[in-house]
């Protein structure tokens, strides 16, 4: 037999016993995250599968470091309802307020909150353009410094955009495509869509897509929904080909959903019920396993064909946002918060953001096919906290040949995210190496070097 032969052997034996000495992925509620009373949580923003923020209707921002095994309240007045959230990196993130007029509780004038510091201080940012929206539904982050939001549910329709990473701000009136604006979602800095209604919302309004390729300069329609009485409200792209957006309605059936498999080109409606459900959040674990939720009284429905067919799947109560990261790992938000995993929301492994020593937190997923995301952290451990750190993040084989360099520069304290594309690679075992020291140019046995590696899986 050949080497070949016998490894991809080797592999397929593998394969089974991954697949089912692990427990299957399910959603849990998270017993520690914090209760809204009658409220409900209305966005979340992960950037590992450890760190993330959740934002609610109280005026309240949370943050994880260890996955929804405990939360830290960061922001607390209830005059503004927090709509919307996302986080550029570790540091710098933005909440959106909805504004007045929507809640009676909500008088906080102010639309876009920020922080620089990773939410331990938040600080107004949105007196810099004139006109500004009454509110803001939805906001998304791409590629380090560009910031799109678009607001308002029942107007008016506004585009807001920063690219310098909210240092400025730029705003559209959107009335010419819209009546009002929930959702937006972008691929790279120049092209993503927005989503929203054509008319006043309830019984006068129909669904609206919207596509731009010049970061919002121009915008065209891309669809708009057959019926009366229903809107989009929120978007999820499992993959760049294929996307879904929920369209919500009041009352009446059957209740429709929105399908795109050439990444938004074209839409067709697809049918969720044919009874009456309040529908708001939609997400994927893949292009084909997916959730709606929203309802208040009635379960979360499940599908595991794209949306053809659709099953009571019993978790989560008025569900607003899914946030996954692939087929085994996701976040969700409503009533509390929700975990997609496989194992126990008290079994996460505490994590803090900044470990007491240089450490790969995660590889996910694993095994692979065939990319995966490397997350490693870096502390300090020297006197000076901004004395750089060389690091070099390595992929080897078994034979020990270096077959990619991830990283190979400088980094100060924070978590970071890389991903590894195997695409050119054989099926196998591989080896991921950290290196990491204080200094631009640390030699081979200099003072506070650290190293350490992981195992990766490749399956085809």
């Amino acid at each position: 037999m050949s080497l070949r032969r016998l490894t991809l052997t080797c592999l397929a034996s593998l394969l089974p016993f991954f697949l089912h000495t692990q427990p299957q992925p399910i959603w849990r509620s998270l017993p520690t995250a914090p209760n809204v009373g009658g409220s409900r949580i209305d966005d979340a923003v992960f950037l590992s599968p450890t760190l993330g923020w959740i934002a609610n209707g109280y005026g309240q921002i949370w943050r994880t470091t260890d996955g929804g095994g405990s939360w830290v309240k960061q922001f607390d007045n209830d005059s503004i309802y927090f709509r919307c959230i996302t986080f550029a990196d570790s540091l710098r993130g933005w909440a959106c307020n909805l504004g007045t007029e929507e809640f009676g509780g909500a008088t906080d004038t102010n639309i876009i909150y920020q922080t620089t510091d990773g939410g331990l201080s938040w600080f107004a940012n949105d007196n810099i353009f004139p006109g500004k929206p009454r509110g803001l539904c939805g906001i998304t982050t791409i590629a380090d410094s560009f910031v799109y939001a678009v607001g308002r549910v029942r107007g008016p329709a506004f585009f807001v955009r920063s690219t310098d990473g909210g240092n400025t701000w730029e705003r559209r009136d959107m009335s010419a495509f819209a009546m009002g604006l929930l959702d937006c979602y972008f691929f790279t800095p120049d092209s993503g869509i927005a989503v929203g209604h054509t008319g006043p919302v309830n019984s006068s309004s129909s669904g609206v897509v919207l596509f731009t390729s010049d970061r919002g300069n121009t915008w065209q329609i891309r669809y708009t929904t057959s019926r009366l009485g229903e809107w989009c409200w929120k978007i999820n792209f499992p993959t760049r080909q294929v996307g879904y957006v929920s369209l919500q309605r009041n009352s009446g059936a059957p209740v429709t959903f929105l399908k795109t498999t050439d990444g938004g080109v074209t839409w067709v409606e697809k049918q969720f019920l044919a009874t009456a459900y309040y529908v708001q959040g939609i997400g994927f674990a893949s292009t084909t396993k997916g959730w709606i939720g929203g309802n208040s009284s009635l379960p979360t429905y499940a599908t595991t064909d794209g949306g053809d067919t659709w099953f009571q799947e019993p978790f989560g109560v008025r569900v607003n946002r899914f946030r996954m990261f692939n087929d085994t790992l996701g976040y969700a938000v409503g009533q509390t918060v929700y975990k997609y995993s496989r194992q126990l929301p008290t079994d996460v492994p505490e994590h803090p953001l900044l470990p007491e020593s240089f450490v790969l937190l995660s590889v996910y997923p694993n095994p692979f096919n065939p990319q995966t995301t490397i997350e490693y952290a870096i502390r300090g451990g020297v006197e000076d906290p901004a004395t750089p750190f060389r690091i070099r993040l390595l992929v080897y084989d078994l034979l020990g040949r270096e077959v990619q360099t991830l990283v190979n520069d400088e980094r100060r304290e924070g978590t970071f995210r890389v991903q590894f594309d195997g695409s050119n690679l054989a099926s196998g075992m591989y080896i991921v190496r950290l290196v990491a020291a204080p200094g631009l140019n640390p030699g081979p046995t200099v003072s506070g070097r650290f190293e350490t590696s992981q195992k990766l899986l490749l399956l085809r």
